[in-house]
């Protein structure tokens, strides 16, 4: 572990606390497994304080003040304090990394919180931590499990004392990325200080089926108007106010909350209702022929959607540059269709009966409290997803022993969860893209007739849909520009968008859920959407005192990318022209000749890779515009369209002989932003050092300290993603 030492031996604890940080929820999948390989070994796991929990809970539900008094807090939740005062205090963490190196939103106050100069040394004397961190080697060794890093480390800096060393979890390790590290690091690490290995084997292996959390009460409804079809069901009556409710759970823990006066992002608040949008251009950019079907979607954003009202202030924007929009999907009929067929007959059978849903005392419920089973499949169940192994083990007591295969079903999905099958994993799940309606549909013996499998252990079993995270690609201030007075009714943003689909290595076809609901979106057709906070919020658009043709901003911005990344580069772009074009009617420069001037340097450069011009160059009429106005210096790299490849980092580095990175930054005090693949944002990182520290005195030190330097003032920042 870097920079964190071992302390003495341990002796396990019979309690513990598990907290976990994500984006995506790999690390909440993480906590699933390695909970139940704890309670198999005696272990009480805690997640809310004062409250015992399946697998723990997120840092910030947990919550920071109870954090702080982390001790105190476990020895008040085990009802143990006498008799634990001597030992120390057990935290099992999982912590996943997100954006530039960055904690994730389900931490952040936490994080905040531990980050205060006032806390003592002594602060987690009475606690140890096991830590298991979560990341991808491709973004580079500096920014791989940075937050889980930085976390185990300010842990001990408040004298806290690791159990054993904390794992890595790497996405690109074979056959299973982060859940094959979190495998190893669980089998050699953590659980051998419980019990022994052969003891807990046996006791890993066994099944039962669970007393549900739910208690659901179904009856006809009333009127038949009331389910018509899962979109009319929202505006029922009925379950209005219970869909509200689920959306709002669903918030980003930064979104944007909308009043009259602007926007605001404030974690304090309650989660607010998503924003109501219609799709109002629906397009493909890449060319008919090409694999990749990528969109540009353009909605249109008129209220909260539910039962607030919510307006922008006309002479604020309704976002930033480079926000991202935070997009809820839904199911389609047809998926939900087939969900329904591969249930046991007595639930797919109340498809359409009202449903009213509550939990267990003291236990909240992540579905809507009144709905039917098609609403919830379509808004709220993410039948599309592809199950975890621990879904898979949680289906095996479902599986009828009088179905002639009913116990092979059960040994295989217990095998396909264990850790010496995690190939087997991967090929069956994983590489062939299996999701839960293809599983229940292989597994048939969990429908067979007197089948296990009630309403309530469904709900028990399906994840819920997780929101979607798209970078903006379109500019707040044009649409103020273009829309004056009318802003305050609605605004609209634009999103460019790779649909995820394919044919896996046996025929399968697959598509993603997100990209496929807006791919298929008709003109008008609703979503539901949040907006927060993207990496580039504080890009530089104060203007220079004396406008000139090609100077309007103090700082020039060079935006590099590929792909789909393209897509908060647009909106940087985008926002800098509407700004410009404010400058020049403000200071009636309406006259000023805008011909590209050959003798000077843009304010805007702009270093755009894809595979072929033809096929897939997002966006190429308007860098062509903009670029003979000498408002954009366009550099490209096509990957494909000669015989040796070309990509974005070679092309920065080789412009103007070398000089170009080096005269932006230094120079000409320039910002820089990279978007795109995580490799590729490596990639062009490295360059940009390599090209720093050739004109450096101190080399690639000094280069690495002026990126430092260039990332806090706000002008150098990465979005990347796999």
């Amino acid at each position: 572990m870097h920079g964190v030492l071992m302390g003495e031996p341990p002796s396990a604890p019979t309690t513990c606390t598990i907290l976990w940080s994500t984006q995506s929820g790999r690390a909440k999948a993480c906590a699933r497994r390695t909970a139940r390989l704890l309670r198999s070994r005696g272990v009480s796991i805690f997640g809310r304080p004062n409250e015992t929990d399946p697998y723990g809970c997120a840092f910030d539900t947990f919550g920071s003040s109870n954090f702080l008094s982390f001790s105190a807090t476990v020895a008040d939740a085990a009802d143990t304090s006498a008799r634990l005062s001597h030992q120390r205090q057990l935290l099992v963490a999982f912590v996943s990394t997100t954006g530039d190196a960055e904690q994730c939103d389900t931490i952040r106050n936490t994080w905040l919180a531990l980050l205060r100069k006032s806390l003592p040394s002594t602060t987690f004397s009475n606690l140890q931590f096991a830590l298991f961190a979560l990341g991808d080697r491709a973004y580079g060794p500096t920014a791989f499990c940075a937050a889980g890093r930085k976390l185990a480390a300010r842990l001990v800096q408040l004298g806290a004392r690791p159990y054993c060393v904390v794992g890595y979890g790497d996405d690109g390790t074979p056959n299973g990325g982060v859940f094959a590290d979190l495998d190893e690091w669980l089998t050699s690490e953590l659980l051998p200080t419980f019990v022994d290995i052969r003891r807990a084997h046996a006791a890993d292996t066994s099944i039962y089926l669970p007393e549900p959390v739910y208690h659901v009460k179904a009856h006809i409804c009333s009127t038949v108007e009331e389910v018509e079809d899962a979109d009319h069901e929202l505006q029922g009556e009925m379950y209005r106010q219970s869909y509200d409710d689920y959306f709002a759970s669903q918030c980003p823990a930064t979104a944007y909350r909308y009043d009259g006066k602007g926007i605001e992002s404030d974690p304090q608040t309650p989660p607010n209702p998503p924003l109501l949008g219609r799709v109002t251009q629906n397009e493909r950019i890449t060319s008919d022929d090409w694999v990749q079907d990528t969109r540009h979607i353009a909605i249109r954003v008129e209220k909260v959607s539910g039962r607030t009202q919510s307006h922008i202030s006309p002479s604020s924007l309704p976002y930033h540059a480079g926000d991202i929009a935070t997009i809820l999907p839904t199911n389609s009929t047809e998926s939900v269709e087939r969900f329904l067929k591969v249930l046991p007959k007595k639930i797919g059978s109340m498809a359409d009966m009202h449903l009213q849903i509550s939990a267990l005392p003291g236990r909240p419920t992540p579905w809507p409290t009144h709905c039917t089973l098609r609403g919830l499949l379509t808004f709220c169940a993410d039948i599309n997803s592809l199950p975890e192994r621990e879904d898979l083990r949680a289906l095996a007591p479902y599986c009828n022993q009088l179905h002639p295969a009913g116990s092979d079903h059960r040994d295989k999905l217990i095998s396909l969860s264990e850790t010496k099958e995690v190939a087997l994993y991967g090929d069956y799940i994983l590489r062939e893209k299996r999701s839960w309606i293809d599983v229940l549909f292989d597994f048939d013996s969990i429908r067979h007739e007197g089948a296990s499998l009630s309403l309530e252990h469904l709900l028990m079993l399906l994840p819920p849909i997780m929101p979607r995270h798209f970078s903006i690609a379109s500019s707040p201030s044009k649409y103020l520009l273009e829309k004056g007075t009318r802003a305050e009714e609605y605004f609209a943003l634009e999103l460019c968008v790779a649909v995820v689909k394919g044919i896996s290595p046996r025929g399968r076809s697959y598509v993603g859920l997100c990209s496929g609901f807006l791919s298929q979106s008709q003109l008008s057709n609703s979503v539901r959407l949040w907006v927060r906070p993207g990496s580039f919020g504080r890009l530089p658009l104060t203007p220079t005192s004396i406008p000139t043709n090609v100077r309007y901003f103090e700082a020039p911005v060079m935006c590099i990318g590929a792909g789909t990344g393209v897509a908060p580069l647009r909106s940087i772009i985008m926002e800098r022209e509407a700004i410009r074009l404010k400058i020049v009617e403000r200071n009636n420069l309406s006259g000023v000749n805008e011909e590209n001037d050959k003798s000077q340097i843009s304010d805007n450069i702009l270093v755009f890779g894809c595979r072929k011009r033809s096929s897939d160059f997002y966006y190429e009429e308007e860098w062509g515009a903009l670029s003979a106005r000498g408002r954009l210096r366009l550099l490209t790299a096509f990957s494909r369209d000669q015989y040796y490849k070309m990509y974005v980092q070679r092309v920065a580095q080789e412009a103007d002989n070398g000089a170009l990175i080096a005269r932006h930054i230094l120079e000409r005090g320039g910002a820089v932003y990279i978007a795109g693949g995580a490799r590729m944002a490596h990639c062009v990182k490295e360059e940009i050092v390599e090209c720093l520290a050739k004109v450096l005195h101190g080399g690639e030190k000094d280069a690495k300290a002026v990126l430092r330097k260039l990332a806090k003032a706000g002008k150098f920042s990465i979005e990347a993603w796999n």
